[in-house]
């Protein structure tokens, strides 16, 4: 690869970050809080390919020097930046995310801040999974909460499930509840991946060893939702 092809690609590659970064559709990579490093990263990327390439065209070699042009490479190099403007990759579903793992010892309890006020405050999946195994709070403990995701189902069972994200899709993994109570014969007749807003209380005794830590929660009532702009979880 010639030295101009290498300084078209990198300013390539920072005008992509620039134009994830304004369609919003970086959110299938990565977190929203690293969207300040994204767009550092394409400015820094930009002024260095644009710095390389002047910096060539002053001290271009002349025609005698033997070295054939290829203008049809750096034409090759535009399809990647026309893919991101014209073909956006959904995020990551159920099976594109790793299984949660197995956890060989119980997580170490430690007290949890206290659930926002009122009748069925929100809380993510994940944050769910997380007090039910480890709140030495019981921040659950007979509240009424909502909850949102989408539905897997399973052999005799059925799950609220969310894809979670620590930095980017790379280290994704599925974070997921046991429904049970009234109303999961309603949840369980929707198809999978189902976005559903249920209502109910977490089973916090149900989180241990032998569930790999996966909590049941009692829904008492069921909606379906349109699929959120952001599917992922942090």
């Amino acid at each position: 690869m010639s030295r101009g092809t290498q300084n078209v690609l990198m300013l390539l590659v920072g005008l992509s970050a620039v134009v994830m970064a304004v369609k919003g559709s970086y959110l299938h990579y990565v977190k929203p809080s690293l969207l300040p490093w994204l767009i550092t990263a394409a400015v820094v990327l930009i002024v260095l390919g644009i710095a390389a390439v002047v910096r060539d065209l002053r001290h271009a070699p002349d025609d005698e020097s033997g070295h054939r042009h290829r203008p049809w490479l750096v034409w090759l190099l535009l399809v990647p930046i026309a893919l991101t403007v014209f073909v956006v990759p959904p995020p990551l579903g159920a099976q594109g995310a790793t299984p949660e793992a197995v956890a060989a010892t119980a997580p170490q309890k430690h007290p949890f801040p206290a659930l926002p006020a009122g009748p069925a405050p929100t809380v993510s999946v994940p944050d769910v999974v997380m007090r039910a195994a480890a709140d030495s709070a019981n921040s659950l403990e007979g509240r009424l909460i909502t909850v949102t995701g989408f539905t897997l189902h399973y052999p005799g069972s059925t799950d609220l499930a969310r894809v979670v994200i620590v930095c980017c899709a790379a280290d994704a993994q599925l974070a997921r509840i046991h429904l049970s109570g009234p109303a999961l014969a309603e949840a369980a007749g929707y198809p999978e991946e189902t976005w559903l807003q249920i209502e109910g209380h977490v089973l916090t005794a149900t989180s241990h060893a032998a569930t790999n830590f996966i909590p049941t929660m009692a829904v008492s009532s069921v909606k379906r939702i349109d699929k959120p702009a952001n599917t992922y979880a942090y």
